[in-house]
């Protein structure tokens, strides 16, 4: 027989999907030097003949616990240590209790033990801890081969981490029979060609990894709507159809050296007319596949404890006729001691010869010779947390199952779905399966996260008229109906798409004109795709896969996949509708108004040398009204035009974008609360008034801290530490939270609290939380020397610094602070300010995306009333009820925004949707002007006229 590639040194891969180089690491000798046994290749020739007929057995275990006294134990025990069973098949369990209880097992075992597993979808299929991929089906859905290659690969990584030798996959049947319960999509497709391309890539990712793969079920279980868990299915065709059919996958796995072959319990009277199972036809199994396809390998049979061979034949003689069929392996018999007195009998009685016996044997122990374990049986556990559960393996995991995420249609684009455009969201929930709850919670949490006004129906149970009706009723005020269909494919199910009344209730929805986004979970065949506005295919219902729709329903991936099967004559296979990964964009609405009197104001103010240039964005109802610059970089005749790319630096602005949304992340996090008092972070102000000064204190500028204090002056190399110091021991001006007064020291004090929790620059978190998930690619702290081309100069400083300020924070404390500060310190433009803004009047989420609680939004754009009176929000202004705000006078008690120093300012309307962004640099060529605050008046008044 031809030898198989399998070595010790198993050449085991690390490798990120997502572009970087692959490395290759080698684990050196994977097994322990615990050497158990010293058996050599021909080391089954000192066998007896009960001791052989039991190396074609393989028995069933789990990663559970077993005590000393359970039953199946103490059988196991015999089987192992006794009978001398060839392998074992592990199934349900976790990685701890899967390999405490493979080492057991093996330290029982005269002679090592072929352990194998089902895993199809990766070791986390089996068990919990390993990685878990997307089904077959949605692996062929990427249309990407090289995936089903790093599948297998990564499969074989964990496996053999574990001491599992064998997997049983792929599954090379075509689905070619969309009412198949049992295939489905573990299918790859039903087209031979792609069921054949995939498999074997995957057949060649888990043999050059090192394990065995087990193509099956041979001769193809695609085209039946039977189960053979509980019947025997027979499948109608000629041998010419087979041939071009079901076979082909199996000659292709063939070709590409699949070390196993599993036969299935299928009746194919067109190869056999005498309609015995593949599994028990010498024609089927040794004609066929050994003579006529060539395969000289191992050949196992579908577990013989299935119904489809249990209604024909008696378990002795299920596993007697498996051995004169062809196979070298019987999984699961149903009584193990006496299937082995069956063979053994039939032996005796010249039935079976043992030559038949000893040519299926040498297999096995060369297979478990190559494989090194009849030396090396028992894994040391470092291997198990070197290799298994992996964030790369897991990473790629999740990759694969986003790009094989189809949509199969979607009236008016509603994928992806706008959370600020839907007033609310209806999860219906159909299925039959009482476990859905639990397959689905990652949407659901999702959706509730991401949106929060969801609403949530779940049916597991045919539906009658009345109570069609009523949920009909009870949807009719939904903006959007995102119903999930979990039509899960397993043993004795019987069901390969939804209930009939279900169905029903969607043709109703349909006619009531109630949007519905659908969703497969599983099997993607439906009676009708014409109900559903949209429908999306996840081919599953594996962890992965739910959170591979979130992400495709919000937009927060890109959505690639393409149909491997045809679901009628208008969705064939190949079609799939691209959609891109949500990018932000403000739409355009810029013709629908007058502006020009906002326009004069800023005019005025540059010739009137209140500042030499501006930069201006309105956002109105998510449409971009205006996006405008004027004037100057400075007053010289060869300046610099402002352009809508130019950066400002924003001055205090950067206490509502930098340590206010850091602030209400940490809140979310359980890190911090707004009742904090600073004497948990500085233990020597117990005690002390400054000690009782309160998170909330320091973000509504009632502290009793001073304003600022120029420390600059002092000493020109003050270093954080120090500067924390002299602000922990001046004296406050009054009590906290008995007046209002703005301060930079208590935003100042508060970074350093910040960092204290974090341990973690500001600049650093601002970057990870908030600008780089909304995509501010223009704000940033200290800006890089190759974009200073673009930064707008703020005033020649000759109080300090003796030069004019370019790219350098004009704060003279944010500056001996290194530049980053919580209260001065960030450049940016109109356009960032905006997005930043919209983040808000979503209320925290951004394309899809959760960045900040709604209910901490809310509560930080709120007026404090600390002290009753203050306008202050928390780290945001309010506009003045005093009549004189910078605002003007039209936004709306529902407005909140900031100002900054250097002439900038950022005004929101949450009632109306309305953003106001206004950048200058007024402090240019000094700060020793005036007219600022009547421009930003007239300014706000005048835009909130064009547009209200």
């Amino acid at each position: 027989m031809k030898k198989y590639t399998y070595i010790l040194l198993l050449y085991l891969f690390s490798f990120n999907i997502f572009g970087s180089t692959s490395s290759f690491n080698i684990i050196k000798n994977p097994f322990s030097h615990n050497v158990i046994n010293k058996l050599d290749k021909d080391g089954w020739k000192q066998l007896d003949l009960k001791k052989k007929i039991a190396q074609l057995i393989m028995v069933r275990v789990n990663g559970k616990f077993y005590n000393s006294e359970n039953y199946y134990k103490r059988n196991l025990k015999k089987w192992i240590s006794e009978d001398e069973i060839g392998g074992v098949i592990s199934f349900s369990g976790n990685i701890h209790g899967t390999y405490h209880n493979i080492k057991d097992f093996q330290s029982w075992a005269n002679t090592p033990l072929l352990v194998a597993s089902d895993l199809e979808r990766g070791l986390g299929q089996m068990m919990s801890g390993g990685t878990l991929f997307p089904s077959n089906m949605a692996i062929a859905a990427t249309g990407d081969m090289t995936l089903a290659y790093k599948q297998g690969q990564i499969t074989a990584q964990e496996a053999l981490a574990m001491g599992i030798h064998v997997i049983f996959a792929p599954v090379m049947d075509i689905n070619n029979n969309p009412d198949n319960p049992i295939i489905n999509f573990r299918s790859y497709s039903d087209s031979p060609e792609l069921v054949s391309k995939f498999g074997s890539s995957f057949i060649k990712g888990i043999q050059d990894g090192g394990a065995i793969a087990c193509a099956k079920h041979y001769p193809g279980h695609g085209n039946t709507s039977t189960d053979s868990h509980t019947s025997l299915p027979t499948i109608l065709g000629s041998k010419e159809e087979f041939d071009k059919m079901e076979l082909y996958p199996f000659k292709k796995a063939i070709e590409s050296n699949v070390g196993m072959i599993m036969v299935g319990h299928i009746a194919m009277p067109g190869l056999d007319p005498s309609g015995l199972p593949a599994s028990h036809s010498q024609i089927i199994s040794s004609d066929i596949l050994k003579d006529e396809l060539g395969f000289k390998n191992i050949i196992v049979t579908d577990a013989l404890e299935m119904g489809g061979i249990t209604k024909t034949s008696s378990a002795g003689e299920a596993c007697v006729k498996a051995i004169e069929a062809g196979a070298d392996i019987v999984l699961l018999p149903v009584d193990v001691g006496l299937a082995i007195q069956a063979i053994y009998n039939a032996v005796l009685n010249g039935r079976i010869s043992e030559k038949r016996i000893d040519d299926s044997v040498k297999k096995i122990w060369m297979m478990k010779n190559d494989l090194g374990i009849l030396k090396n049986k028992i894994n040391n556990w470092n291997t198990v947390e070197n290799n298994v559960g992996l964030k790369d393996n897991k990473n790629t995991a999740q990759f694969i199952a986003n790009k094989s995420i189809t949509l199969v249609k979607n009236t008016d684009n509603i994928i992806p779905l706008k959370p600020s455009k839907l007033k609310n969201i209806t999860h219906l929930i159909l299925t039959t399966d009482d476990d859905a709850n639990s397959f689905l919670k990652i949407l659901d949490r999702d959706l509730k996260r991401t949106h929060r006004n969801v609403n949530r129906i779940f049916i597991n149970e045919e539906l009658s008229i009345n109570r069609i009706n009523s949920v009909v009723k009870d949807l009719k005020e939904s903006s959007v109906v995102v119903v999930s269909m979990l039509i899960r494919i397993r043993m004795d199910k019987g069901e390969s798409t939804i209930d009939s009344s279900h169905a029903l209730l969607l043709d109703r929805l349909k006619e009531e004109g109630i949007k519905t986004v659908g969703v497969s979970f599983g099997s993607p065949y439906l009676p009708s795709y014409e109900s559903l506005d949209a429908y999306m295919c996840t081919y599953g219902y594996g962890s992965i896969s739910v959170k591979a729709a979130a992400n495709a329903l919000w937009g927060r991936s890109s959505i690639d996949g393409k149909l491997p099967v045809t679901l009628n004559s208008k969705y064939l296979r190949g079609h799939g509708l691209s959609g891109s990964k949500r990018k932000f964009s403000f739409d355009l609405n810029q013709d629908s108004y007058d502006l020009n009197l906002a326009w004069d104001v800023i005019n005025e103010g540059i010739s009137s040398k209140v500042f030499p240039g501006a930069q201006v964005v309105i956002v109105k109802d998510d449409n971009l009204i205006a996006h405008e610059s004027f004037g100057g970089f400075t007053y010289f005749e060869d300046s610099k035009t402002v352009n809508n790319n130019s950066i400002y630096d924003i001055a205090s602005i950067t206490k509502i974008l930098s340590i206010t949304p850091v602030t209400m992340k940490l809140i979310d996090q359980k890190k911090i609360s707004l009742d904090h008092t600073i004497e948990q972070y500085y233990p020597k102000l117990y005690g002390t008034d400054m000690g009782k000064i309160s998170i909330k204190h320091l973000l509504t500028h009632s502290s009793g801290l001073k304003p600022f204090i120029e420390f600059y002056k002092e000493d020109a190399n003050i270093n954080q530490e120090e500067m924390i110091r002299k602000i922990l021991n001046t004296s406050l001006d009054f009590s906290p939270g008995q007046k209002s007064q703005y301060s930079d020291l208590g935003i100042i004090l508060l970074m350093d609290v910040i960092e204290i929790i974090t341990s973690t620059p500001l600049d650093e978190l601002c970057r990870k939380w908030i600008f780089d998930p909304i995509s501010m690619n223009d704000t940033s702290y200290n800006p890089a020397d190759s974009i200073k081309y673009k930064i707008v100069p703020t005033e020649f400083d000759e109080y300090f610094r003796g030069k004019l300020l370019k790219g350098e924070v004009h704060d003279e404390n944010a500056y001996l602070l290194d530049g980053i500060s919580g209260h001065a310190g960030v450049f940016s433009n109109a356009y960032d300010l905006a997005k930043y803004a919209q983040l808000f009047l979503n209320e925290g989420v951004w394309l899809g995306t959760r960045i900040l609680s709604d209910d901490i939004v809310k509560n930080f754009i709120s007026r404090q009333e600390i002290p009753p009176g203050s306008d202050r929000a928390l780290g945001w202004d309010t506009p003045s009820r005093n009549g004189k705000s910078s605002a003007g006078d039209y936004f709306s008690d529902q407005s909140y925004g900031h100002l900054g120093f250097t002439g900038t300012s950022l005004w929101l309307d949450h009632d109306r949707d309305i953003i106001v962004v206004l950048l200058t640099n007024r402090v240019h060529p000094s700060r020793e002007n005036s007219g600022m605050y009547s421009i930003r008046r007239q300014f706000h008044t005048e835009v909130m006229k064009a547009i209200l």
